[in-house]
Order: structure tokens, then C-alpha cells, then sequence
């Protein structure tokens, strides 16, 4: 590689989560900062967008009170977690159509063993005697003894002496929204890491957190305001379609679709793994990164969002759905938008094929069989994310890419470089700022 000009900027492509957080980590350290997004709104896959009018996002997130990397990087661009999102204490209420009553309930408490195996005591109130302690003993087990081997969920809570009305009413719906990949596939030792990291350090860490604004308010403006204010180079809606070796000008540069080409002193790569596959150069040192990131796999998420006549102020911010076609239910009254709700359908391309229509009527339908008082809604509207997660499943850790690259300057930052944890922000945040820092080391 040629020397590098000290003129040249650091560039970081893609805008989301993962590169909002390198290119504000590198310009806060004083580095010359171009970050370029193909889209025409920052933050990636964790985006805001209008429907209706109405202040909506492209999914609807929820973090827990372990996501520190997260919470921190929000409060470093001026916003206030406490302010920005509802915190439940953990607890989770799951419903079936035609049911009067919640299917299964965990009341919300401190998450700590003794109040969570009250819980699954009570859950199990109908299981005999002899199979209720070893489900409690098998529990117990899920949270505090850490895998040797990996394998899939099902098997793993199986061979914990699970109940099948256990798997399905509590921790089959926990995998989805956790992992977004199906309990038969999904890495036990992912799904416990998570589990472990959210459940066993108090009630703090346990806690649910619903945004109260637009995703977008919450991280990408304010981050993409303080990177203009630093100095940094942003350029939304630029799609760049090749990275090359920059020969003697600078280290790289990096073409876009109309031929214009930027050079660079340095890159980081923070876009989805098969984007990132198709821009990463065809180099026979670089195959390895290829091989890994073509492994990582994909799946959708589709949010439902309904719109209703009224305001619908008497839901709890979070309920669960078992035998539908979401698992989740959160009013977006605690956004600001209480005539909406929302429903997220995990692992949404293993469902039948269906329009967005018929997709949000189903929902509708579903929810009205489940809760009557709702009735039917005026208008839905579907947003499916077909790359939102990498595929979450068994020895995923081992197939992994690293940050950094055989080539200098040039590193990965994504959800799926964080090894432990499934596509989420805290996964995409911890990667930023691990990119950017190991590039800090290799600067002058």
C-alpha cells in the first residue's frame, strides 16, 4: 500500500447505528471524518419514517436496561433515557385469541431467581408436581450455567426439562423477539448470553424500554448534527459501489454509481453483511471476510402498524400474542401516537406470502379475536425489513468476521462483528466503537 496522505479523511459507510457511532467516535478524537449513506434518512435499520402523518419508525424497538453501550452513546448526543423511553420493570403477559385472560403471565418484579421462579411456579400451577421441579431446577440452570457446546433452543430448553406450554407460551416468544430466528435453528449460546446479561445483574438492567419519540429523534438527527458541527463531510443519498486500492494518491477510493470517486486515508465498512460482501474488494486476503460475511445470513421483520378510531389509552404498553401472526403488541401512545399500534412479526419470511393488505387485516383481525374492546381499525400499514437481522443460529460466534481486515485502514462495524449477542443496536453500537478504535490505534 502506498503511504498515506494526512489530508485524505477517514470515510464510513452507512449511516446507521453501527456507522453513526465510529464516525462520531473518530471525529470526537479529532479525525477528518466523510461519512456517506446510500439511503435518503440516517439510522439505518432503526429509522423513522411518516405514515398518516403520523411519527412512526421503520420497526418498533425495544431495548432493556442492559444495553449500557447504547444508552450511553445516547446520552453523549444530548438525550436522556429517562426521558426518551417508558421503563417497564420486566414482566411479560401473553394472549390467544378467544381467551378472556392472559395465556400464560410473568408479573413484573425483579428478574432475580427467587421472584422469577415464583413466576414459573405459578405459570406451572397445572403441571404435576414431578415435573414442575425439574422444570424449575431446568430453568434455574438457563440462567446461571453457562454453555459448553453450542446448540439449538429447542433442544437446549429440552433438555432442561422444559414443558412444551412453557416453550411455546414463554420462551419460544422470547427467541423470536430476542434472536429473530425460529427456537429449532436459533444458538442456545446466544439466546443464554442474552438472557444472562439482561436477567441476572437487578432489576435496572432487566427493565423494558419503549421509545416515547421517532427512533430517529432519539440517535441519528442529534448524531448527524453534532458530525456536521465537528466538521464532518455527510452525504446522504450517495450509493458507492466499489472500494478500490487508491495507488499513489491515498490508500483507498471509492467510487459511486455516476463514477465520482472519493478518496480516502482510511475506511470502515458499516453496512448490512451482504452489502458489505458486495463492496469489500475481490482480493485473495480479503476471501476469509467474504466467506464469513456471506454466512451471516438474513431475515425480515415486518411491523403492522394499525391506525384506530379512537385513542387506545387503556392498553399496557407490552403485551405478547402466541397463536398469531405477531408476537408482540405495543400502543403507540407512549410515541405520541395513541390512535396507532403497533405489531411485530418476527421471522417474517418463513410466513405465507401475503400483501401488505392482506397482511395488516390478518393482524387486525387476530388482535380484535384476542382483545373485542378493540375493534376493527380505520387503515394499517405494513414496513418489512427483509435484510432487519443477520440469522441467529447455531455456532453462528464461529463464523463471525473480525473488525479488522488484512488490508490497513480498511474494518468492518455491524451488528454481527459483536460476537454474544443477535442483530440489535447494543450489538450495532459496541461494533462502532470498536471499529473506530482500532483504527485510532493504527493513525499517527
Amino acid at each position: 500500500m502506498a503511504a498515506v496522505p494526512a489530508s485524505h479523511p477517514v470515510v464510513v459507510l452507512g449511516a446507521g447505528w453501527a456507522g453513526l457511532t465510529a464516525a462520531l467516535t473518530l471525529a470526537r478524537a479529532g479525525i477528518a471524518v466523510h461519512l456517506i449513506e446510500a439511503a435518503a434518512t440516517g439510522g439505518g435499520r432503526a429509522r423513522s419514517l411518516n405514515r398518516d402523518g403520523a411519527e412512526l419508525d421503520n420497526g418498533q424497538h425495544v431495548l432493556v436496561g442492559a444495553c449500557h453501550a447504547t444508552l450511553e452513546q445516547l446520552r453523549s448526543v444530548g438525550t436522556d433515557p429517562e426521558r426518551a423511553f417508558a421503563a417497564l420493570p420486566f414482566g411479560l403477559r401473553m394472549h390467544a385469541p378467544g381467551r378472556p385472560h392472559p395465556a400464560f403471565g410473568l408479573e413484573p418484579r425483579s428478574p432475580r431467581l427467587p421472584a422469577l421462579a415464583s413466576g414459573l411456579w405459578q405459570s406451572l400451577a397445572g403441571t404435576p408436581l414431578h415435573r414442575r421441579l425439574p422444570a424449575l431446577l431446568g430453568a434455574a440452570s438457563i440462567l446461571h450455567r453457562p454453555l459448553d457446546e453450542d446448540l439449538d433452543v429447542l433442544e437446549w430448553l429440552q433438555t432442561r426439562h422444559q414443558p412444551d406450554t412453557l416453550i411455546r407460551q414463554l420462551w419460544e416468544p422470547l427467541c423470536l423477539a430476542v434472536m429473530n430466528t425460529p427456537i429449532r435453528s436459533a444458538s442456545a449460546r446466544i439466546f443464554q448470553n442474552v438472557l444472562r446479561l439482561a436477567l441476572n445483574h437487578g432489576p435496572d438492567d432487566a427493565r423494558l424500554l419503549i421509545p416515547t419519540r421517532p427512533l430517529g429523534s432519539l440517535y441519528p438527527e442529534p448524531a448527524l448534527r453534532e458530525l456536521r458541527e465537528r466538521g464532518a463531510t455527510v452525504e446522504i443519498g450517495r450509493r458507492i459501489v466499489a472500494i478500490e486500492s487508491g495507488g499513489t494518491e491515498a490508500r483507498y477510493q471509492l467510487r459511486d454509481r455516476n463514477h465520482r470517486v472519493t478518496h480516502a486515508n482510511a475506511v470502515i465498512l458499516a453496512t448490512a453483511p451482504s452489502a458489505a460482501a458486495r463492496l469489500l474488494p475481490e482480493a485473495p486476503e480479503l476471501q476469509p471476510h467474504h466467506r464469513a460475511l456471506v454466512a451471516m445470513g438474513e431475515r425480515s421483520i415486518c411491523t403492522v402498524y394499525l391506525r384506530y378510531p379512537g385513542p387506545i389509552l387503556e392498553r399496557p404498553p407490552l403485551q405478547g400474542l402466541i397463536d398469531q401472526h405477531g408476537q408482540w403488541l405495543i400502543p403507540r401512545r407512549v410515541a405520541g401516537e395513541p390512535h396507532w399500534l403497533a405489531v411485530v412479526i418476527s421471522t417474517s419470511d418463513d410466513l405465507p406470502a401475503m400483501t401488505a393488505e392482506e397482511r395488516w387485516r390478518r393482524v387486525a383481525e387476530e388482535l380484535e379475536r384476542t382483545f373485542p374492546e378493540l375493534g376493527i381499525p380505520q387503515t394499517g400499514h405494513v414496513v418489512c425489513e427483509r435484510r432487519a437481522t443477520i440469522d441467529a443460529r447455531v455456532d453462528l460466534d464461529a463464523l463471525r468476521p473480525v473488525a479488522g481486515t488484512p488490508w490497513p485502514g480498511l474494518f468492518l462495524a455491524g451488528d454481527y462483528v459483536t460476537p454474544g449477542l443477535p442483530s440489535t443496536l447494543e450489538a450495532a453500537v459496541r461494533s462502532g466503537l470498536e471499529s473506530a478504535h482500532k483504527l485510532l490505534e493504527t493513525l499517527p
